[in-house]
């Protein structure tokens, strides 16, 4: 016979399940791109000089 048990993971799965996630303004999206680009910007500077 099967029991239904009451987790707590089950609790902490619910209350995850209903949060709802913060929209990212544009500033913010503007910021992340330009972290990203200078990422990519220092990793082939980095790339050329490893490999050169």
């Amino acid at each position: 016979m099967l029991i239904k048990l009451n987790l707590i993971t089950q609790a902490f799965a619910r209350s995850e399940r209903e949060k709802q996630e913060k929209a990212v303004t544009q500033n913010q999206w503007v910021t992340l791109d330009r972290i990203v680009i200078l990422l990519l910007f220092l990793g082939v500077i980095a790339g050329a000089i490893i490999f050169s």
